[in-house]
């Protein structure tokens, strides 16, 4: 039988501490473009690059001269890619506490370039960052020590809040949430007993998850490699449940259970611990905590809802409010002017709003002219 022990100076782990949720990895996507709203953000505006200056663009657009009209575009383009650029490195800094290194020249995932994520003075790989292609997207993946780091740099709520608010992120592509066990309470055998009572099923509809154990050991009986894996690694749930310490040659009990989660709503950075808890009734076994959901329905419509509202802020804000000014506050004016013709003549839906007779033959006049 192995011998227990308090590993905390061995390993840096507390092995006798409750046992908790945390992340092991996590990555997302968002559009490469969004970072123009970085200086919008908390104290830590001035440390962002700023955008090339509204003047720049309205003297291009204004330009006849078709040589002077290219050279000007151009020149805003790559004053436009190298803020976003700049902007990039100081949200890796700011927000998740990394240095992106040189660019690698070598693709990701589909993107067209990547880059290693390390913290100042070191040269450990912590994650990636990618860009170039895929809808003009970035993407950024932070692994296990990555994780721990990101975690003591910030805190769920800043990160939540800077991913949803100022980059626009609805999904995580991937979180791993994980819980160690030192006391061979969660271990393989347990997993396995769990499986067969259908406790890794995370819905009553459809068909239950497959799963599976392994087993290698040496001729003396010590254990090598020893895990029980549930969905796959196509699952949008996928559990393993592994011996740590065998994979790390310790002779301790360390077993790990971790799930992989992927396209999950970037909500569950609100409480991981509820949300791991509210997997299955296997999950709910190993902590005692209120579950957490994510009602993906009513979610998916608020976000819509939300994104347009934030667009349409950022994008056409004031010049709504200059609308509604010039016509005294009176809302059903300012939206009738700009409600599509052909909605406006689709019947009831549009009808309260549409544009009165006289403001069509002022307009009439002025196109006119």
């Amino acid at each position: 039988m192995k011998k227990q022990f308090n590993a905390t100076n061995h390993i840096g782990i507390d092995t006798d501490s409750a046992p908790f949720v945390f992340v092991d990895y996590l990555a997302f996507t968002f559009q490469f473009n969004d970072l123009r709203h970085c200086h919008k953000a908390d104290l830590s505006s001035l440390i962002y690059a700023p955008m090339p200056s509204y003047r720049l663009e309205l003297q291009q657009k204004l330009e006849k001269n078709p040589t002077r009209k290219a050279e000007l575009e151009q020149r805003f383009k790559d004053m436009t890619v190298q803020a976003l650029h700049d902007r990039l490195k100081a949200f890796c800094v700011d927000v998740l506490g990394f240095n992106m290194s040189a660019w690698r020249d070598k693709g990701l995932n589909g993107y067209e370039n990547s880059c290693h994520l390390h913290v100042k003075g070191s040269s450990e790989h912590l994650g990636f960052v990618a860009l170039g292609g895929n809808n003009g997207t970035c993407y950024i993946q932070i692994e296990g020590n990555g994780c721990k780091h990101l975690f003591s740099h910030t805190d769920f709520f800043r990160l939540h809040w800077w991913l949803t608010e100022i980059i626009c992120v609805t999904r995580l592509s991937r979180i791993d949430l994980a819980v160690d066990d030192f006391h061979s309470l969660f271990n393989r055998a347990y997993a396995k007993k769990a499986f067969n009572d259908d406790a890794f099923r995370t819905s009553e509809y459809g068909r239950s998850p497959n799963g599976g154990e392994r087993l290698i050991t040496e001729p003396s009986g010590k254990v090598v490699n020893e895990s029980f894996e549930v969905g796959s690694r196509q699952s949008t749930v996928y559990w393993r449940i592994y011996n740590k310490a065998a994979q790390q040659g310790l002779d301790i009990d360390w077993f790990r259970n971790e799930v992989e989660l992927k396209k999950v709503s970037v909500d569950v950075l609100k409480n991981i611990t509820g949300y791991f808890a509210g997997l299955c009734a296997y999950s709910a076994s190993i902590i005692s905590s209120a579950s957490f959901k994510v009602d993906t329905v009513k979610k998916k419509v608020s976000l819509d809802i939300h994104s347009k509202v934030k667009w349409a802020r950022r994008q056409v804000g004031k010049t709504l409010v200059d609308i509604a000014v010039y016509f005294q506050g009176d809302l059903e004016k300012t939206f009738g002017m700009l409600m599509p013709k052909e909605k406006i003549d689709d019947g009831d839906t549009f009808g309260k709003v549409s544009v009165p007779d006289s403001y069509k033959l002022i307009l009439d006049e002025i196109l006119k002219r």
